[in-house]
């Protein structure tokens, strides 16, 4: 297919597709002609009859007579009359996939408690933490919500265990903190999300202690979907939460959405300090302290923030912002920035006539350092800097996914980012070292406490089957 993703139309377009290696003894080359293609347009170009053996490259070039050219090689597998596309960009970087987890439901954040013991702490879904230790896969769970959440489908849900991350002294204190999905007692409401502080066992470490809750924040949620539910620990030692705009599409609630409201926690990045108050406490320099706004807020304008990673190095916030029909995001989230949604979709307007409403420049607000259209995925799931030790020429690179190209069919791709010295940012899609496709949905990504990144993937779109898995990710040239 061929898009013009630009605001003006285009007229005669010319394509072209070359085979290059390999043995192709038939359709080499193909040409051809689109007279018009409109603004924000798709046309799919037909192939003729190919014949051949190996693993040419393919080549597609396109250029308008308006002067715009692209440009797109993949690399392929060509057996007679079949091509098979195969996964990385020419030149990029190897990622080698290592199972270390399987049987899995749904496996939506991985993270380490910082204490030396080289443990992963895997959260389903379906509400169970359970403990990758020196290789093995826990039996009993760290710690089970399942009887605290909804009750979420086994074929398709967004809602359940989203957030775990571990307090920057976890080895002195043994707090940790989870966010999930539990019934609501307003019957207009879908669910609340909740956040909540726990402690270790003090007789077993492999062992939370399920009396120990301490609800610190519940939010009302007026859909299924939309749920963020990252938690991370900021250099600053606060720690900082992603919640969705409430669901649907559109940020259809009320006059403005939620994603510009500053009355209200939906659609936020939000920033607390457990270490004191009651339940929490507020950051003295949070943007809304003493205006109009709550205090909780750190940025705003988000529609689903589900994942999110604090760099080692720089300390940026790198938050992946899920779109909704067309544009996928990313973006270094600064204190107090407005991220556009419901007014933007990434760098495009999805509702610019709330920008008047509200009296917003739209030259105020912060635009994504990356973006991709649904041409190429449709969920960006965000991931991490690679800091770690073992791929050294990875280092610096912004690890990521996408969910899948479809929903019916696992099709994921594993993605990275590196920026030049003018701050653009590139994206290459990963060689997979034994060149063949994923196949799985990615759910998430993780790190070890040495940097190292992992990793979920499932099989099936919910957790009606055990195929949740989990990789440690190694990048070589």
């Amino acid at each position: 297919m061929i898009r013009n993703i630009g605001d003006e139309n285009l007229t005669e377009i010319s394509w072209q597709i070359v085979f290059e290696g390999g043995l192709v003894l038939l359709g080499k080359k193909t040409v051809g002609t689109i007279p018009l293609l409109r603004a924000d347009s798709v046309e799919t170009i037909q192939v003729p009859f190919t014949l051949g053996f190996g693993k040419p490259s393919i080549t597609v070039s396109v250029t308008a007579s308006e002067g715009d050219t692209a440009t797109k090689t993949n690399r392929a597998h060509l057996t007679g009359i079949f091509v098979r596309i195969l996964p990385g960009d020419p030149g990029a970087i190897t990622a080698t996939l290592n199972k270390v987890a399987s049987g899995l439901r749904s496996p939506t954040v991985l993270a380490n408690a910082d204490d030396q013991s080289d443990r992963l702490f895997i959260g389903e879904q379906t509400g169970k933490i359970l403990i990758l230790k020196n290789g093995t896969l826990l039996q009993t769970p760290f710690l089970d919500l399942t009887t605290k959440m909804v009750k979420i489908s086994k074929v398709y849900d967004e809602r359940g265990l989203l957030g775990l991350t571990f307090h920057p002294d976890y080895k002195s204190n043994g707090r940790f903190f989870v966010y999930y999905s539990a019934p609501s007692s307003d019957v207009n409401l879908n669910c609340d999300s909740v956040l909540a502080e726990y402690t270790v066992s003090t007789e077993n470490p492999d062992i939370a202690d399920p009396a120990s809750e301490k609800i610190l924040l519940r939010i009302g949620e007026p859909e299924m979907n939309h749920k963020g539910g990252q938690l991370a620990f900021g250099p600053d030692g606060f720690l900082y939460i992603g919640v969705g705009d409430g669901g649907g599409a559109g940020d259809q609630h009320g006059t403005i959405g939620n994603g510009q409201n500053k009355s209200v926690l939906l659609g936020k990045i939000l920033r607390i300090d457990v270490d004191s108050g009651t339940p929490y406490g507020i950051p003295s320099d949070n943007p809304f302290v003493g205006q109009d706004g709550l205090d909780e807020i750190y940025a705003y304008g988000f529609r689903n923030p589900f994942r999110f990673s604090f760099d080692m190095t720089t300390e940026r916030l790198f938050i992946a912002d899920v779109g909704q029909d067309l544009w996928e995001e990313l973006d270094v989230v600064i204190n107090g920035g407005n991220y556009g949604w419901r007014i933007m979709e990434g760098n495009h307007p999805y509702d610019p006539a709330l920008a008047t409403i509200l009296n917003i420049s739209l030259d105020s607000l912060e635009y994504p350092i990356f973006e991709y259209s649904h041409d190429v995925g449709h969920s960006i799931i965000g991931g991490y800097v690679y800091r770690g030790s073992e791929s050294p020429v990875a280092v610096g690179s912004y690890v990521f996914g996408d969910w899948s190209t479809g929903f019916l069919k696992p099709g994921g791709k594993l993605y990275y980012l590196t920026e030049n010295s003018s701050g653009v940012w590139h994206r290459s899609e990963f060689n997979l070292n034994k060149g063949k496709a994923l196949n799985r949905f990615i759910l998430g990504f993780g790190e070890d406490e040495s940097g190292e990144i992992y990793m979920l993937t499932s099989w099936a779109t919910g957790s009606i089957l055990p195929s949740g898995e989990v990789w440690q990710i190694t990048m070589q040239e």
